[in-house]
């Protein structure tokens, strides 16, 4: 990782040549570089970073960043009274259903590199994006307005040795004035770890990716060292440690309604004690249904106590609902794991097929892993 970059002059003195992000961003505060080699050509691993779904792009630590982060926008729509932002299916950097907010297309320079910029107030609880729905690259790159940053992110591609593909990814911000540059220092100190770590995933499902693409196979599921801690968190098909702590806090926000739509709070008795016992959870829908799966099979504590409580149970979400939890067949149960492992990223360390596999390929793993409709009492 890099803290300083060389300027223009330098790069061209030295290689000859200028990066696109230069013509955007010279000039800046902050910046991270980070790098991965896939074993590719450039051809597949330009379609990779072209083809990168950023809801797949997950790790233990990043997801928890991020859940933190969005606490502050959901207690203010709870106390507002708005409804829940559903998150989408997908949200692709490039050329996706669902344009990622507050982000602006700069340049390309096919099969070697793209940057993308976004303007904003980083540094604050819940990000203000200014609106660049109308800006140009070069109205961009000319932004000075007081109060507010601005950020290049760039994708670029060289050549590694004669079969491979160094990837580099590189984000810069720049602010326009004093107070904005002393502000986003205290919060670039923060934070700057947690950029890392999402960078860091970000190349590493691209080389994931690209290298699948060379070997003609479906992407992989990602299994690097974080999603390995996550699993051994969940040994025995129950949390321990820090996944226990996490699920006690998650429980409490869920239960206020102050977590994201499809997460709830499920309370269920346990079938020896008889006391109430809290799980949060992932709601998936599919066809008009709600359903529950339990990521970690049958061997679940909640499993068990929802079938000893012949599946009547209460879900929290900000208000009590009885329902009552019907175990689904698992013929029936492809279509719905595919879809949970699209809005459950948490889950998808521990269901060894990748959300973008057919509905096929989840037939095999059905059978272990318990699906519950929702059934309103």
């Amino acid at each position: 990782m890099t803290d300083r970059l060389l300027d223009t002059d330098e790069r061209r003195e030295l290689t000859g040549e200028d990066l696109l992000i230069d013509r955007f961003l010279p000039r800046f505060d902050a910046t991270l570089i980070e790098h991965v080699v896939a074993d590719a050509d450039i051809a597949e691993t330009w379609r990779a970073v072209r083809d990168l779904d950023v809801l797949r792009v997950h790790s233990p630590l990043m997801d928890t960043a991020m859940r933190a982060r969005g606490v502050p926008e959901a207690l203010a729509r709870r106390f507002r009274g708005a409804a829940p932002a559903e998150p989408p299916a997908e949200l692709k950097l490039f050329g996706g259903k669902v344009a990622l907010p507050g982000w602006l297309p700069l340049g390309e320079t096919p099969g070697r590199e793209v940057v993308l910029g976004a303007v904003g107030r980083f540094w604050q609880p819940d990000i203000q994006w200014y609106d660049v729905g109308a800006m140009t690259p070069a109205e961009f790159t000319a932004f000075a307005e007081p109060g507010w940053g601005r950020i290049a992110a760039g994708f670029s591609l060289r050549p590694y040795g004669s079969a491979r593909t160094l990837v580099t990814y590189e984000a810069r911000t720049a602010t326009a004035d004093p107070a904005s540059a002393r502000r986003f220092a205290r919060y670039w100190w923060l934070v700057r770890p947690f950029v890392r770590v999402v960078m860091q995933a970000a190349l590493r499902t691209i080389r994931q990716d690209a290298e699948a693409l060379h070997d003609g196979r479906p992407a992989p599921v990602t299994d690097g060292p974080l999603h390995r801690w996550t699993r051994r968190q969940y040994q025995g098909a129950r949390p321990h440690g820090v996944a226990r702590l996490m699920n006690r806090s998650a429980a409490l926000a869920y239960a206020a309604g102050v977590s994201p739509h499809r997460v709830v709070m499920l309370e269920v008795p346990g079938r020896r004690s008889g006391r109430p016992i809290s799980v949060p959870l992932v709601v998936a829908d599919h066809e008009g249904e709600r359903y529950l799966v339990a990521m970690l099979g049958e061997r679940t504590r909640w499993v068990r106590n929802v079938q000893a409580a012949d599946g009547h149970v209460v879900l929290r979400h900000g208000r009590r609902e009885a329902v009552r939890l019907e175990e689904v067949p698992p013929a029936e149960r492809p279509p719905i794991l595919r879809r949970y492992l699209a809005v459950a990223p948490g889950a998808r360390a521990h269901i060894p097929v990748d959300r973008h596999a057919p509905v096929e390929d989840f037939a095999p793993v059905a059978a272990g892993l318990p699906v519950f409709r929702i059934v309103a009492e």
